[in-house]
């Protein structure tokens, strides 16, 4: 491997740096790649190598641990898991009684007013329903644009049934279009 190796610089600098205190030019030292790609090869060899080492050791721990140390830390994961169902059953209940709380007032988008209530309740010891309801209410006193006209705007598309019977022949319209254009040309 050592062969393969071209130097441009001695390693400890002295011919390549006439100054001892290291500011003269120094080159950088160059190698190939086939010499690059066995060091690269290598170190992967090394660090399977050293996973493996890890999970045998591991193996051996978990061994090592008494039937009654097993029981606690299975104990220890139940636990955790117990907490974390509580936590996503009491964010389930909450983010249930927050849509029957909202439900019919014509919010604009639910979403926003569901994450506008959620972020009130952080401040809140006891979440129940009377708190979500007042929250609610502020909500809507505080911004009344999250809530959805009731009236028809005629921008929407909701525009009032027009008469579609005909009052002229087609003949009669040609008349008056003939006639209009005559008359502009008098």
């Amino acid at each position: 491997m050592a062969e393969d190796v071209k130097k441009n610089v001695d390693p400890d600098g002295s011919k390549g740096n006439p100054n001892p205190d290291g500011s003269g030019d120094k080159k950088p030292t160059l190698y190939d790649e086939k010499f690059v790609k066995e060091l690269q090869t290598e170190t992967i060899q090394r660090r399977k190598t050293i996973e493996g080492l890890e999970a045998k050791l591991k193996a051996i721990e978990d061994e090592k641990l008494s039937d009654s140390e097993k029981k606690d830390k299975r104990i220890i994961e139940l636990e955790k898991k117990l907490v974390d169902n509580e936590v996503n059953t009491n964010q389930a209940k909450t983010d249930n009684l927050i849509l029957k709380s909202i439900s019919g007032k014509n919010f604009v988008d639910v979403d926003v007013v569901s994450m506008l209530v959620n972020k009130e309740l952080e401040s809140e010891e006891e979440i129940d329903e009377k708190v979500i309801v007042k929250i609610v209410e502020k909500l809507i006193k505080d911004k009344p644009y999250l809530i959805s006209s009731g009236g028809v705007n005629p921008s929407d598309g909701n525009f009032k049934k027009q008469d579609s019977t005909i009052k002229k022949t087609p003949k009669q319209q040609l008349g008056d279009f003939i006639q209009g254009k005559t008359d502009k040309l008098s």
